[in-house]
């Protein structure tokens, strides 16, 4: 049998060398046409697939969502208006309201409330920090209020905001502990704290406003409008020279006014009027506005206070501690459910005559032997609008003139309190119009006058000039 043959012949080892080619004899074959193709359907139109890369696969889905963007835009710009006040560059408007939500309410007792209030919006803020001065709406030199409204009967009420908040944390959040009130500072940085202010609210069973508002639960919204000046204190030269510090919630850390004896002597000012303030209820709050703000009231001022009972002012009552331990106020409560403690004519005393009287103020008295020439009112007048740098002078630096200087304004308060202060040049009243009657007489609210002052102020001998109810 041949060896060569039979499947031992495949299963043999091939010990041939392998020698490459270096030229190869290659062929190609085109592809059979399809079974349902010939001649006169194997040609066609078709283009060849499009090559994928990476910018054909995400450009369309980059037009698309431009295009969705530019669409939801527009329908929200054409057909959805904006909010009123979304797009204000001012924090209140006396024109419109504006949208503040609650984000925190205190319940005193069943018929009082502290509210606190902070702005829906924030395109307001963009204004703020360049124009600090002229945009915050805090300052002691007047008392504003703000409109709230009541949109199911169009119903509006005047209340006074004050410069609080409530510090929360996680620990508040959770429920363990209460927030503290505190005093805005009145700092640019945080926009006055994001625009926050405390509404001091008395809930009465026929006021539709007050029981809209006390019902306001936390997180709803609530309309404001203002500023509305209610009153603008008297013009003084002192306040070109010097700005009392401003409150605040540590009195050890208020700066204290070493300076201004020396000012008042070396520019020959006379001394700030003191005040007397007349209030019942939620009446408090005007005063409260003025003292706790930027630029506070530099005089003394004398709060008689009067309520039904004990704690309507639980969360107020500290501010009013500290204030009398600045030597700023002089507290004196009068409570109902108290025998005796009544405010009556022996809590009045009689006017004493202001410091200092503007020109402008004798002439519109038509007091001529106090008129100015043409030339010193004009001077005057642009003193008032622009301050007086002029008058300005270096402050003399002799051993005999220096002051003592204090490290805090309690260390000041200490020396001051014992001083006697002299009587009130100006009186301001607020509270419900039986009590405005019984204190100075009934005001004609409905001509927006004043009317006669009356009452407890009038049989002491104030009047008009230097008396107004709020």
């Amino acid at each position: 049998m041949d060896p060569n043959s039979g499947i031992s012949h495949y299963l043999k080892k091939d010990n041939k060398p392998y020698i490459p080619k270096l030229k190869h004899e290659r062929l190609s074959f085109e592809y059979p046409g399809l079974p349902n193709q010939d001649d006169f359907t194997k040609h066609t139109n078709e283009k060849k697939p499009k090559v994928v890369n990476r910018w054909s696969r995400y450009f369309p889905k980059i037009i698309t969502g431009v295009v969705v963007l530019w669409g939801a835009y527009a329908i929200k710009v054409w057909v959805y208006l904006p909010e009123p006040g979304s797009d204000s560059q001012e924090l209140l408007d006396p024109r419109e309201f504006h949208r503040f939500i609650i984000t925190h309410k205190e319940e005193i007792d069943d018929q009082h409330f502290l509210i606190e209030l902070v702005p829906k919006f924030n395109h307001w803020q963009y204004s703020f920090y360049s124009n600090y001065e002229s945009k915050s709406i805090w300052n002691g030199d007047k008392i504003w209020s703000v409109d709230v409204k009541q949109p199911d009967i169009m119903v509006v009420r005047a209340y006074t905001p004050l410069p609080l908040y409530f510090m929360k944390s996680e620990y508040t959040r959770s429920g363990d502990r209460k927030p503290l009130l505190k005093v805005i500072n009145n700092d640019a940085d945080d926009y006055d704290k994001q625009g926050s202010m405390c509404l001091y609210v008395k809930k009465y069973n026929d006021g539709e406003v007050s029981r809209y508002i006390a019902n306001k639960k936390i997180g709803e919204e609530l309309e404001l409008r203002g500023p509305n000046i209610e009153y603008k204190f008297p013009y003084h030269p002192l306040k070109q020279f010097h700005e009392r510090p401003i409150f605040r919630d540590l009195p050890s850390k208020i700066e204290p006014e070493n300076l201004v004896e020396k000012i008042k002597k070396v520019n020959k000012l006379a001394e700030f009027d003191n005040l007397v303030f007349y209030a019942a209820g939620t009446g408090i709050t005007p005063i409260l506005q003025v003292l706790l703000s930027r630029n506070p009231y530099r005089g003394f001022v004398d709060i008689h206070y009067s309520a039904q009972k004990q704690g309507e002012l639980k969360p107020l009552e500290r501010f009013l501690f500290f204030l009398e331990k600045l030597d700023r106020i002089k507290l004196h409560t009068h409570y109902d459910n108290i025998p005796n403690s009544r405010l009556n004519s022996k809590d009045v005393t009689k006017p004493e005559p202001s410091e200092y009287t503007s020109p402008l103020h004798l002439e519109e008295k038509g007091d001529k032997s106090h008129q100015l020439s043409p030339e010193e009112a004009y001077e005057l007048r642009m003193q008032i609008l622009n301050g007086d740098k002029k008058n300005h002078k270096t402050q003399p630096t002799n051993d005999d003139q220096r002051v003592h200087r204090y490290e805090n304004a309690i260390e000041q308060a200490i020396v001051t309190s014992k001083e006697p202060k002299k009587p009130a040049s100006l009186s301001l009243v607020c509270g419900p119009d039986g009590y405005i009657d019984y204190v100075a007489g009934s005001k004609h609210a409905e001509v927006n006058e004043q009317g006669p002052i009356k009452g407890l102020l009038g049989e002491k001998g104030w009047d008009n000039d230097n008396t107004y109810k709020l």
